[in-house]
Formats: structure tokens, C-alpha cells, sequence
């Protein structure tokens, strides 16, 4: 009965009987044989079906708010017990920016599995928001933050991991085509490169004298990775708004020329979200504290000598 009903909770929290189904470990066939055989014995419909989403009905929602609280009590008992074995073993499911994989998690997870070779971990390179109550154990994201930003309510646990100025760049050839913005609202009439999970998205934010500006940009080219944001700038395709860690040896040699350099840049933070929960299993702990220990130690060996650990 009991896999019965946190089976129906991940349906609920999904909205569909084949991904609460993957997330469970068994066939889309099996959980709605399970729901149906959950329902006989409550004698009432638990969910609303349709071509597009399952719901809970009254009697299911019911069931399910009362039953996540008891679920999480349960997660939390079996995490306690297991922490007492004191061996690491099992699986840490990590969703990371595709930026921060590259630069810090692949050489984070290599060192930490010569020390734990009874760890596996399973990665999830996305810009995107994941929900982490039910596939991740961590999530690494990165925001554009500035004076006066205040994120947006969660239930989840944050620890910032760096912080590095942002850029607004271009190549010489693009400044020589199409001039150099002045200010900030000149974005408006500049082929502007950018990343909607990014940065500010489509609204970059510049401070001057102590006030901010988000200026809504030209939308030229979109795409959810740095790496190639920074390829269309240096051949010359617009203006980029990007940290300063990717763009060090292209500053550097000239083949892109920083902007717009009288106006403070917002700041591109690396964020580390987990669920709250009174019990963390040890392996999540230990790597927890691991992956935020080496990412300040690895930026601190950067060439970039304007980047900043976050406090």
C-alpha cells in the first residue's frame, strides 16, 4: 500500500503517470494499475485523467497533502538509519549550468570518486529550473544579480558558490560597423546576443551613480550557452553581456573590446540549491561540502584576477 501511495504523490507532483512512473523505477502500465488498485481500496477517485494532464481530485489532494509530510518523515527515517552504516554508497543526482560543469563540476566529481569509488553520480547539464523536490539532490544555477536584487521565494535551499563581473562586449569589427553604445539604452538599436535563463535574459542591468537601469535589449540571437553567445561576438554578429571569466584572454589579445565601461555591470553568480530536509544522506553531506569547498579553491587558481569568491 505504501508504494501504492507515494507513487500516486509523484503523479501529482509530475501531472503524468509515465514520469512519475520514471522517476519510480517501474513501467507506465504498473503505476496505473497501481492507482487503480490504490482507488478500490479507498473507494473514491484519487485523479482527474485527460489527453494533457493528470489532477487530483478533492478526495485526492486530500490524500496527498497528507501524505507528503508522512512520506518526507519516512525518507528521513531511512536516511538516519543508513547514515549510521557510515559508508558512502549510492547514487548523487547533480543539475549544473552547462558553464559550471565544464569549468568546475567534471574536475569536482573526478577528485571526489578517487576518494568515494562506491558514489555514482548521475548529471544533468541544463540552464533551466529543475524540480529538485523529485529528480536532483543538487542544482547549480547562475543568476544575474545587482543592487537591489531580491530573489524569488523558495522552499529550497541556497549557497552561493562564486561571483564574477559580467561583461558588455563586442568585437572591433562590429564597434567599427555599427558604432559603440554610449549608454545603456543604446542596447536598444545594437544586435544584442543572450541567454534567457541567463544573465537577466533579455534585460541586461547596468548601475550608474547609484542607480540601476534594466534596459529591455534588442533581441537578436537567443541561445542558453555562453560559449556560443561568445563565438557570435568575436565574429563580429552583435553585443555580448557575459562574466568576465570567459572572456579574459579574448579582453586581453583585443579580438573583443569591453563596453559601455562607465556603468557598473550586474554580476554573474553561481548559485547551489538543495531541498531542506532534517536527515541529508551522508554521501549528499559529504560532497555537498566538497563540491563548495573545491569551487572556491579551484576559482582562486583562475587567471582572472577580478574574480571573486562569494562570502
Amino acid at each position: 500500500m505504501l508504494d501504492k501511495i507515494v507513487y500516486f504523490l509523484h503523479v501529482v507532483r509530475t501531472g503524468s503517470f509515465s514520469d512519475a512512473a520514471r522517476l519510480y523505477g517501474i513501467s507506465a502500465s504498473a503505476g496505473s494499475r497501481w492507482i487503480i488498485e490504490l482507488e478500490e481500496k479507498m473507494g473514491v477517485s484519487l485523479l482527474k485523467r485527460s489527453t494533457r494532464k493528470v489532477v487530483a481530485t478533492q478526495a485526492g489532494q486530500r490524500l496527498y497533502e497528507r501524505f507528503s509530510d508522512v512520506n518526507s518523515e519516512i525518507e528521513d527515517i531511512f536516511t538516519e538509519i543508513r547514515n549510521l552504516g557510515k559508508e558512502e554508497r549510492g547514487t548523487i543526482c547533480v543539475a549544473a549550468t552547462p558553464l559550471y560543469a565544464r569549468d568546475f563540476l567534471a574536475q569536482i566529481v573526478g577528485e571526489y570518486l578517487l576518494e568515494h569509488p562506491h558514489v555514482d553520480f548521475r548529471i544533468l547539464q541544463t540552464a533551466y529550473d529543475v524540480d529538485l523536490v523529485e529528480q536532483v539532490d543538487f542544482f547549480v544555477r547562475a543568476n544575474a544579480t545587482y543592487n537591489g536584487f531580491q530573489e524569488k521565494d523558495s522552499l529550497l535551499v541556497r549557497r552561493s558558490l562564486l561571483r564574477y563581473p559580467l561583461v558588455a562586449c563586442c568585437s572591433p569589427d562590429y564597434a567599427d560597423r555599427y558604432g559603440i553604445p554610449k549608454a545603456p539604452e543604446d542596447l536598444r538599436h545594437h544586435n544584442c546576443l543572450f541567454a534567457h535563463t541567463l544573465v537577466g535574459g533579455n534585460k541586461w542591468v547596468f548601475e550608474y551613480d547609484g542607480d540601476c537601469a534594466a534596459v529591455e535589449i534588442a533581441r537578436t540571437v537567443e541561445v542558453d550557452d555562453s560559449e556560443i553567445i561568445k563565438s557570435i561576438a568575436l565574429t563580429g554578429g552583435g553585443i555580448a553581456y557575459l562574466p568576465i571569466h570567459i572572456l579574459q584572454n579574448e579582453l586581453a589579445n583585443g579580438r573583443l573590446i569591453s563596453i559601455l565601461s562607465d556603468y557598473i555591470d550586474a554580476e554573474f553568480e553561481y548559485n547551489l540549491y538543495f531541498r531542506r530536509r532534517r536527515q541529508m544522506p551522508l554521501m549528499c553531506t559529504n560532497f555537498k561540502d566538497f563540491l563548495i569547498k573545491r569551487t572556491r579553491e579551484l576559482s582562486q587558481e583562475s587567471p582572472a584576477s577580478d574574480l571573486q569568491c562569494a562570502v
